[in-house]
């Protein structure tokens, strides 16, 4: 996301992890060592229970069962039946632009195998077939009917969703000042928490800062992970209609109360494109954004501003 630029007092607990493939970090205020130690661990724990749970790396995990199962229909625990709701909920309210099952087109274009390449146009319509959201049914009684060719992944949603998990994880130990930061997801609450937003095309630049209290940021840009073909830049971020890595924004900053939302909505948006995501942002309660196009501008939502921190 950027950089946290509050200065730590005294009494300022900080531990971090590798989870999920990517930096947890949290940061905690107001307590003594021995319930600051306590909530961190109970947090990193969660967040690794998450990880084992939700993975797509993984052999055997629900995550892989809902995947390989073959069956028309399956039925999931409470919590993944929670996460596929949400991520129902999420793609209608974008137009399917959030789309968590597009994992046929993610690995056409090579992102999580680490050699991205741009596939051929029949390549694209091949794996077009076998994705979409639009082949998934929510039914009673925990029962999701997906045909086997589409394959689900929760990588845009978990960051946040644990993020929210250790707020109530920490808020349960009667801490009242708190950081999380999972993979770039951050959840913050209490006075003096500042965030740095990144600038997509200057790395050691800020676009500006924020300051939150109870709410959630993250980002998506097109300069976390990308590729370069005849001098255009392409992203991870794919759009599920086109098939093609979206391109009409840098980078969308989210703020919202919950981080799973944020999380989500900074993917969906970015595939948007700036004016249609500005309509969704201005239509939601409690949600601010800014979205840089890909000329630069810096589109901002109407209350954004009271989040900026004038230097």
């Amino acid at each position: 996301l950027g950089l946290l630029l509050s200065c730590s007092s005294n009494d300022t607990y900080k531990r971090t992890s590798i989870i999920m493939g990517s930096t947890v970090e949290i940061q905690v205020r107001g307590v003594n060592s021995v319930t600051a130690e306590k909530a961190i661990y109970a947090s990193f724990k969660e967040v690794k229970r998450l990880d084992t749970l939700f993975s797509t790396y993984m052999t055997g995990n629900p995550m892989w069962r809902l995947n390989n199962t073959d069956a028309d229909e399956i039925i999931v625990d409470n919590e993944m039946f929670s996460m596929l709701k949400r991520c129902d909920e999420i793609w209608k309210m974008t137009d399917g632009a959030f789309d968590p099952a597009i994992g046929n087109l993610i690995e056409v274009i090579g992102f999580e195998k680490g050699s991205p390449q741009l596939p051929s146009k029949i390549q694209i319509e091949e794996a077009l077939k076998k994705i979409g959201w639009k082949n998934i049914q929510l039914k009673e009684g925990n029962v999701v009917v997906k045909p086997k060719f589409v394959r689900i992944s929760f990588n845009a949603i978990v960051p946040g969703y644990a993020a929210d998990k250790v707020a109530n994880i920490l808020s349960n130990f009667g801490i009242k000042e708190y950081l999380i930061n999972v993979g770039g997801e951050v959840f913050a609450r209490g006075e003096n928490w500042k965030i740095g937003i990144q600038h997509p095309r200057k790395q050691n630049e800020l676009l500006g800062a924020i300051q939150i209290n109870g709410m959630s940021v993250s980002t998506s840009g097109d300069y976390e992970q990308f590729f370069k073909k005849d001098g255009k830049r392409y992203s991870h971020l794919i759009n599920p209609l086109t098939g093609y890595p979206a391109d009409e924004c840098e980078a969308v900053t989210i703020i919202a109360k919950e981080a799973l939302l944020a999380d989500a909505l900074s993917t969906g948006i970015f595939i948007l494109g700036p004016v249609k995501g500005l309509e969704l942002i201005e239509k939601l309660e409690n949600v601010e954004g800014i979205i840089v196009d890909t000329t630069g501008i810096v589109n901002q939502s109407s209350g954004f501003e009271k989040y900026l921190v004038r230097k």
